[in-house]
């Protein structure tokens, strides 16, 4: 299949409002693999409405302990670096020397408390060490990846126009609802089908709402790259997931651009040799290390 790729018109979108939703990113047979997959980490709401009681109410909390990649599924984590999400990435921040550094799944069901969230804020603060940078290589991007359609009454993620806050001091990440109430009129959300990426800054304003319908839920996965210098940058470290059984299990089956994007040196980086390619291929059986030791210089 070619590369997906980004249409001109949303790049403009991002680079001038911040934020955009890229309809029709996953492939639909990949899209209902994860969903079935999703459902061994979530009840459904039918389910939800049989638990009931405490075994409902941990999935009520805004701040329920959400599955962190690498993940067990393999259907899902084929999503978080799909091909045509990394192109997307690439594609908004310029560059293809990029390192991911997020992977989350989350599902928000009815009467879910948003907590703070319900607050105009942006993500920075837990992102980043210091302050976003707008110019090429400096750039951070986060997307929703849906795993079901999102709607408004689902609980839509509202945005603002980076045009209107680019002059709100940098330090006021969270925004009060009395000095600027014209700010959360702001109708623009992010409503998408299942399968598109709703790509955004960390220094864009959003909040979250509630919803009510205890027939529908929002399931998404939650991806950020950075540019691989940006090392002040970051949320989860993958050598930290070293001893999980499911980082070996992607890792074996994984591209050398997947595996770049998690820190891996690609193919012909000084770092290899005829002693390290032997040592990660037997920390890793089953990892096809080809591609690196062709690249190994023959001198």
């Amino acid at each position: 299949m070619p590369p997906f790729a980004l249409d001109p018109e949303l790049k403009a979108q991002w680079d001038t409002d911040g934020w955009c939703v890229v309809p029709g990113a996953i492939p639909a047979d990949e899209l209902a693999a994860a969903q079935d997959a999703v459902h061994r980490y979530f009840p459904t709401p039918a389910e939800m409405a049989e638990l009931g009681g405490a075994q409902a109410g941990r999935w009520h909390t805004w701040d329920a302990p959400w599955p962190e990649f690498p993940f067990h599924s393999k259907r899902l984590n084929a999503l978080v670096l799909h091909d045509n999400v990394v192109n997307l990435a690439e594609s908004f921040l310029g560059t293809t020397d990029l390192a991911c550094y997020m992977g989350i799944v989350t599902a928000k069901y009815a009467h879910q408390a948003s907590g703070y969230n319900q607050l105009l804020h942006a993500d920075y603060p837990n992102h980043m060490m210091v302050v976003p940078r707008h110019e090429l290589g400096f750039q951070q991007v986060e997307f929703f990846v849906y795993l079901t359609d999102v709607t408004t009454e689902d609980g839509a993620t509202r945005f603002v126009s980076w045009q209107k806050t680019k002059d709100i001091p940098v330090e006021q990440h969270t925004l009060n609802y009395v000095d600027h109430a014209a700010l959360y009129e702001d109708p623009s959300d992010a409503a998408a089908p299942a399968g598109s990426v709703v790509a955004y800054r960390p220094d864009i304003y959003h909040r979250s709402l509630d919803h009510t319908d205890p027939t529908r839920y929002r399931v998404m996965i939650h991806v950020s790259f950075r540019h691989r210098d940006a090392g002040w940058g970051g949320y989860q470290s993958w050598p930290f997931r070293g001893f999980s059984p499911e980082l070996t299990k992607y890792v074996k089956d994984a591209t050398p651009r997947q595996l770049a994007l998690l820190g891996i040196p690609p193919p012909g980086h000084p770092y290899w040799n005829e002693e390290t390619v032997a040592g990660v291929q037997a920390r890793y059986p089953g990892l096809d290390m080809s591609a690196w030791r062709a690249a190994l210089p023959t001198n």
